[in-house]
């Protein structure tokens, strides 16, 4: 969305500190992202830990909460757990996400960075915010740069890189860890799409299901030779479905979530995993319809300064690889 002021031209961005006075970044009209106590559903915004991702699904533009990314590096066969570990500064679940140089000194994160805009190209204005996190249990330490482009409003850009004190980082998971909200079941790989009640079967249990992998040779890639793999709703309306739990209810327009490696930037380590789960995250209550994805994520060997790419979007999984993004 572009506004027109003399003979000014720019992109309607949302920024910590300029335009809002919590955590919050992103275009107005296309995707955004918070981190704690920035969000889209009121209250706190959720878990600790989290990159929050919003989308204006909800009626007259209005946002929702899509889903959180966790941060979750492997070190010598150990995975760190951003939402779920202990921060060091409070003592609570969640290591402490923060902008800024100076780290917080308790849980209040006071910093509100707006981030660095700039214009990568003629009529293409770019956001780049730095993301600093708590070292993890296993020892790794790691930075995350988000960033988002004014002519790919869908999509966010993640990129982490490991601080000099950081335990040798065998895979940093990026993973978009609430499928369940949007009631995801459909999983679209390049020779087939697969339903999360034809991968887990007949799982009925309270957890999460085991993890399924998909190599690259699976993958889709767009026009330009990236690899895009998305998730979807199966449902006509997803509104309409009964659900008690007012965290949990979808309360929006259907939408397609999907990660992007762009192919100048890929591994042959680089596969897909999910798993699913019958009940949603801390409740008994099932999923209505039944199964649904959950975890979704991209993986490969760590290497410092690879990129993913996160999207939101309203268009149907088999356009997204018809055209050719922004690197």
């Amino acid at each position: 969305m572009w506004f027109v002021a003399g003979t000014a031209l720019g992109a309607d961005w949302v920024r910590a500190g300029v335009s809002s006075n919590q955590p919050v970044w992103g275009l107005q009209g296309g995707l955004q992202f918070a981190i704690s106590p920035g969000g889209f559903t009121g209250g706190d915004g959720g878990p600790r830990g989290l990159i929050r991702i919003g989308y204006p699904t909800l009626t007259n533009g209005g946002y929702d909460l899509i889903n959180f990314i966790a941060l979750e590096p492997v070190v010598g066969g150990a995975r760190g757990y951003s939402e779920l570990e202990k921060s060091r500064f409070d003592g609570r679940q969640g290591k402490i996400f923060w902008t800024g140089d100076t780290p917080p000194t308790n849980s209040e994160v006071t910093i509100r960075d707006s981030g660095v805009l700039a214009k990568p190209q003629s009529g293409v204005e770019m956001l780049t915010v730095t993301v600093h996190t708590e070292k993890f249990d296993n020892g790794a330490h790691v930075r995350l740069v988000l960033s988002q482009r004014s002519d790919a409003p869908d999509e966010l850009h993640l990129t982490v890189h490991a601080e000099p004190d950081s335990a040798p980082i065998q895979n940093c998971i990026l993973t978009a860890t609430m499928g369940n909200k949007s009631r995801a079941r459909l999983l679209w790989l390049k020779d087939e799409t697969v339903s999360s009640r034809k991968i887990f079967g007949d799982y009925h249990g309270a957890g999460f299901t085991p993890q399924v992998s998909f190599p690259l040779a699976r993958l889709p890639r767009t026009t330009n030779d990236d690899v895009l793999i998305a998730i979807s709703n199966d449902e006509e309306n997803p509104v309409v479905a009964l659900n008690d739990d007012n965290f949990w209810k979808y309360r929006g327009a259907k939408v397609t979530q999907y990660w992007r490696k762009p192919a100048a930037n890929l591994s042959d380590t680089l596969r897909c995993a999910v798993n699913a789960r019958f009940t949603y995250w801390m409740s008994q209550n099932p999923i209505p319809g039944g199964l649904a994805f959950e975890n979704f994520e991209l993986v490969e060997d760590f290497k410092d300064g690879r990129k993913l790419i996160f999207g939101v979007t309203r268009r149907a999984p088999t356009e997204l690889s018809r055209t050719s993004q922004p690197r």
